[in-house]
Parts: C-alpha cells; sequence; structure tokens
C-alpha cells in the first residue's frame, strides 16, 4: 500500500505543475479573446484541456484522500484533533475544499463561456479561470506551507 500511496503522490505532484501550466494558457487565451478578437476553437480547445487536466488531478487527489493518504486517514478518524492542527486540517479540510471550488468555478466558467454572446466569452472565461488558478494556486502546498510538499517530487 505504502509503494501505491507514494506512486500516486508522484503523479498528483507532477500533475500539478500540468493544470497550473493549462490554466495559465486557459487565462492566457481570454485575454487575447477579449482584447482584439473573438473567441475560436483554439481558445475553446484550451479551456476544455484545463478542465479535463484539473479533473484528472481531482481524481488522483480523491483517490489519495480517501484511500491512500495515512495523513488523511488519521485526519478523518479524529477530526476533532486534526482540526487543531494547522497541517492536518490544512489536508483533511482546506486543502480538498478550495480545490472542489476551484474545480466547480473552472467547470461553471466552462459552460458559462458556451452559452455566452460571442462578444464576451472571452471576459467570461477570463474571469472564471483566473479565479479558478488563483484558487489552485493559492492553496497548493508550496514549501513553507502548512503541509508543505517539495516542489518536484521523484
Amino acid at each position: 500500500m505504502q509503494r501505491m500511496y507514494s506512486a500516486t503522490l508522484t503523479l498528483h505532484s507532477w500533475l500539478r505543475w500540468v493544470v497550473i501550466l493549462l490554466g495559465i494558457f486557459a487565462v492566457m487565451r481570454a485575454i487575447a479573446a477579449t482584447r482584439s478578437r473573438r473567441w475560436t476553437p483554439a481558445d475553446d480547445r484550451a479551456a476544455m484541456l484545463f478542465t479535463i487536466g484539473f479533473d484528472l488531478q481531482f481524481l488522483v487527489g480523491l483517490l489519495l484522500y480517501f484511500v491512500l493518504s495515512p495523513i488523511t486517514t488519521m485526519a478523518l478518524q479524529h477530526m476533532d484533533a486534526a482540526m487543531r492542527t494547522a497541517t492536518l486540517r490544512y489536508w483533511a479540510v482546506e486543502h480538498p475544499s478550495a480545490m472542489l471550488v476551484a474545480l466547480v468555478l473552472a467547470h461553471v466558467g466552462r459552460v458559462v463561456v458556451r452559452r455566452a454572446a460571442e462578444a464576451k466569452k472571452g471576459r467570461m472565461a477570463l474571469i472564471f479561470f483566473a479565479i479558478a488558478l488563483l484558487v489552485i494556486i493559492g492553496m497548493t502546498p508550496w514549501p513553507n506551507m502548512p503541509g508543505q510538499r517539495p516542489l518536484l517530487r521523484f
């Protein structure tokens, strides 16, 4: 079980960079669409890749959260104690809740963009994807934060 946990944690760590890069790319495409041009199929593809990458990351995170992680297993069994410890609270509540909010924002943004008038698609994408990306970056366990993780895991 420890080897599966380690491999899944490594995958989750590397996928974070994929999601952040896809988010930056989707935001940049949205900025370009608001400036001088219309929403294009390439912009829509960037939005789709961001949400798909984030979905995959979230599924791996759920596997860690509910099945593999000894940290969250302990925290969920003793939630009262976990809420008094910053690191356990971060992993049991703060990180998954914030990522769920970011995931919802990304998906709602995708739906809003599809339904928006052509002139508003870029602005709507920019708003939703930028907020989702800020939440992702803000609640990623960077070094020197509660629940810190290395930038690259091998």
